[in-house]
């Protein structure tokens, strides 16, 4: 006697689900503007059904909370590389500035209005992000006060706050629709960060 073969397909392990949910999102999101995008268009764009989203999310604002999450890992494991990779000081600066500009996640969601529970996850994870960056830059001045390449190492508060008007900024223009604007502001951003902290 033969076992019987499944029908259907096998089934889709949940994190790959979950995965195929935020970037099928993501790629709604810069297709449209976030307000017009439907739970309906990102299962449809993923493949998947309303029911498997609703396994994964309370919300489209709750999937949004998971991309900006997403993202600051992300921004997180490329600025760490760069940090690794780029021995001169000014050129890993300035790399680090352009991978914090170009990789904002979820372009047309203005996350300032985004209210609820979604609302406050995001402002965590954008605070828990904000801290880390904080501690990757005060790191990389230690050392570049170390090797005697700047007369001193800024206040953890001024690399906080410059790097939380950046951040409060870009996603401001992201927000907007002005990717574009944003980015031909990096050298202009890229000094006042500088500067900021001298």
């Amino acid at each position: 006697m033969t076992a019987k073969r499944p029908r259907g397909r096998p089934a889709i392990p949940r994190e790959v689900q979950r995965q195929r949910l935020i970037d099928a999102a993501l790629r709604a999101i810069q297709k449209s503007h976030y307000e017009k995008v439907s739970v309906s268009q990102i299962v449809r764009e993923a493949g998947m059904s309303s029911r498997s989203f609703y396994d994964h999310f309370v919300s489209k604002e709750d999937l949004v909370a998971e991309l900006v999450r997403e993202q600051g890992r992300h921004l997180m494991g490329n600025l760490e590389q760069i940090f690794r990779e780029t021995k001169d000081d000014r050129e890993r600066a300035d790399r680090a500035m352009r991978a914090y500009l170009e990789l904002f996640p979820v372009g047309t969601v203005d996350l300032e209005r985004l209210g609820g529970e979604a609302g406050q996850r995001v402002r965590e994870v954008r605070q828990k992000y904000v801290v880390a960056l904080t501690e990757l830059v005060l790191r990389q001045y230690e050392r570049a006060f170390e090797r005697g390449a700047v007369p001193r190492v800024p206040a953890r508060a001024a690399i906080e706050l410059v790097l939380t008007g950046i951040e409060g900024l870009s996603f401001r223009y992201y927000s907007e629709g002005r990717r574009e604007e944003l980015l031909g502001l990096h050298p202009v951003l890229l000094l006042t960060f500088l500067r900021a902290l001298q």
